[in-house]
């Protein structure tokens, strides 16, 4: 049996014989009632509601869930499933809430009995004997002083921050599926109605050359078309890059080795409507990734410092050690020999020069830096949605002023159309009101997935997922 003392420091180590083992239990047993560090409730204040949401009575409360729905994009809805089933990080994150777990679920192991086996050869050092020595020791250390409950929380809080790193990875991947399907559609689009806008400025270009032929016009007329193509034509190659990335992106996160081909099919930007109101703010709590993630750094911190200051008092513990050696020079039976003992550990801490006290007050200070931080990732939250569901109110106030412009753009085609066939006005200025009306389009599209990637933004803050189970790729 061996006794250990804790921290270099000087300790009283008291082994009494087996008869006094019931007392030393006893006593043991009702230390262990002593309270541990309890985890405290960081103190947070919430608003009662958004201030960039009217109060609506009786509101429906959001879809956390499925709130991607809302797109009403049947190829996006497949992707995300996908990605649940096969993103890698995903899968990685899985892999360390379960190894987290494992921990946790033993974390009281210390503090039970224990048994190990142990063999050994030593030889005498005249070299004349040699013996062959096998034991075994048992221990148990009683969980005293608020041991065994801090040694719980420090795995609660490590099991707690990797739970809640993988919510941060669904809510982060979801949203950046969501994110790069709408860049995609939207870069589709751009990528037509720009060579669209490229194809009339060609025909502008050959009419403006026609009239330099004929001297109604000087060769200067010329620039500025011929600039205006080639801007079109870097923004349509920048469109196509985009087509690509977000493509490879998509890839990605779905875990394939290339873009499926149909994702590459022009299609029209996804079009949000009938998305439900966000929810009050307290239940930020409840959904955000990095506040339950500070909420395992309380508990972890408060479990160090319920097994610092377990340090400072005695270990108690129950040991038996049996030990059998043979002589490997004697045949005869007077070879084998063996020893055996029973009884109380304890560990009593007397001089260190203050060291488990400063680290006593350590783990407290780090304590309270971690109720800082909780109360800030809360504030931080809030922040953060806030910003989001001003954006989003701006986009659909956008979106809903690029809608406008596009119908008077319209109405000036089909204004501009009546005048050529008439003869009053010229094909160039048909092709101008249809390359205004291509512009307008292409504006309007980008504000329709400016304002579907606010919508995504918001959910990511509000910490929006699919709660399906993950497979492990394993």
């Amino acid at each position: 049996m061996k006794t250990t003392a804790s921290d270099n420091a000087s300790t009283a180590r008291v082994s009494p014989r087996a008869g006094t083992c019931g007392a030393v239990l006893a006593a043991g047993l009702l230390l262990g009632g002593c309270a541990s560090t309890p985890v405290p409730e960081p103190d947070v204040s919430l608003p009662s509601h958004w201030v960039h949401v009217a109060k609506q009575a009786g509101a429906p409360e959001p879809d956390y869930r499925e709130w991607w729905q809302a797109l009403h994009d049947p190829a996006l809805n497949q992707l995300v499933d996908a990605s649940l089933k096969a993103n890698l990080n995903l899968a990685s994150a899985l892999e360390r809430v379960r190894a987290a777990r494992a921990l946790y679920l033993r974390s009281d192991a210390p503090y039970k009995p224990a048994l190990s086996i142990k063999t050994d050869d030593p030889v005498d050092p005249d070299a004349r004997a040699s013996y062959f020595l096998m034991g075994f020791d048992a221990h148990w250390e009683l969980p005293l002083f608020g041991r065994g409950q801090a040694k719980k929380n420090v795995a609660r809080g490590h099991l707690e921050a990797a739970a809640g790193n993988l919510r941060e990875v669904r809510v982060s991947m979801v949203a950046e599926v969501a994110r790069d399907w709408i860049n995609l559609r939207a870069a589709q689009q751009d990528s037509s109605i720009l060579r669209q806008m490229i194809r009339l400025q060609r025909n502008r270009i050959k009419l403006a050359r026609v009239r330099v032929h004929l001297g109604l016009a000087s060769p200067a007329v010329l620039t500025a078309p011929l600039l205006k193509k080639s801007n079109l034509e870097t923004q349509q190659q920048n469109a196509r890059h985009q087509v690509v990335a977000a493509a490879q992106q998509l890839a990605l996160l779905t875990g394939r080795d290339e873009p499926e081909g149909a994702w590459l099919h022009e299609a029209a930007v996804p079009t949000l409507q009938g998305y439900e109101p966000v929810s009050v703010p307290a239940n930020l709590l409840n959904t955000r990734p990095g506040i339950a993630q500070a909420r395992a750094q309380v508990i972890k911190a408060a479990g160090e410092l319920g097994l610092a200051r377990a340090d400072r008092y005695p270990s108690i513990g129950l040991g038996a050690s049996l030990v059998a050696s043979a002589n490997l020079a004697s045949y005869n039976a007077s070879g084998l020999g063996g020893i055996g003992s029973v009884g109380p550990i304890i560990d009593i801490p007397l001089f260190d020069w203050g060291l488990r006290k400063a680290r006593a007050n350590a783990k407290g200070h780090l304590l309270k830096a971690a109720s800082l931080a909780y109360r800030e990732a809360v504030l931080q939250g809030v922040a953060d949605v806030e910003t989001k569901l001003d954006d989003l109110h701006g986009t659909q106030q956008q979106l809903q002023t690029r809608k406008q412009v596009l119908q008077r753009e319209k109405t000036a085609v089909s204004r501009a159309r009546t005048r050529g066939k008439l003869g009053l006005d010229s094909p160039d200025q048909r092709l101008a009101a249809e390359f205004n009306y291509n512009q307008a389009r292409m504006q309007l599209i980008q504000a329709q997935a400016a304002h579907d990637i606010a919508y995504v933004a918001l959910y990511k803050a509000l910490g929006g997922a699919s709660n399906r189970p993950i497979k492990s790729t394993g």
